[in-house]
């Protein structure tokens, strides 16, 4: 795990016994978030892509560029592995979507930490994913996680568990669960 005090941010990745550079600006680590998100685009696709993120990409990305570009792209060296983490917990609705929450985003950064996002000449991305998660409470976007991730059968007093339905709703990220999903719901 990355010390940010004292540790600098990683501008590269380790894979097939090599070490690629790698572009660390924040943007275009949300660009590669959406190019993950894209439901038009297939596996081979995404992979072919994903050199796109290395300063000098190979003539073949390999299954360990493709391990480290997502582990990036995680932040995993940033943050420490949670107990249970690797349960199969079944799929839910997504809580948060750079693309869907991104105003909220832009506004609680600027709020909170002076930092004009859509001006920032640089950002990297795990500073950027460490100021993510430091959001107080009180911000955007987490209330909008909040409120997204909150169970309803948890909440005892219809009037509450209607205002919350209302306000999930009205933040739901678009959201479509193949056949695999469903059924990993039902039998969980």
């Amino acid at each position: 795990m990355t010390n940010l005090f004292y540790e600098p941010f990683p501008d590269s990745i380790e894979a097939d016994g090599e070490r690629y550079g790698i572009l660390t600006d924040f943007r275009e680590w949300l660009r590669f978030h959406d190019m993950m998100a894209d439901t038009e685009a297939d596996g081979h696709t995404k992979v072919r892509l994903m050199a796109g993120w290395l300063e000098e990409p190979p003539e073949i990305v390999t299954e360990g560029i493709v391990r480290g570009l997502t582990a990036f792209a995680r932040a995993d060296g940033l943050f420490p592995a949670r107990p249970g983490e690797d349960s199969e917990e079944p799929p839910h609705p997504p809580w948060f979507d750079f693309r869907v929450d991104g105003c909220q985003i832009a506004g609680d950064f600027l709020r909170f930490y002076g930092i004009d996002l859509t001006d920032t000449k640089y950002l990297h991305w795990w500073k950027f994913c460490a100021l993510l998660s430091a959001l107080p409470d009180d911000s955007m976007t987490m209330k909008r996680i909040a409120y997204r991730s909150a169970n309803l059968s948890d909440i005892k007093n219809p009037d509450e568990r209607r205002r919350i339905a209302r306000i999930q709703r009205r933040i739901a990220i678009p959201y479509k669960m193949d056949d695999e999903m469903i059924g990993a719901i039902f039998s969980g």
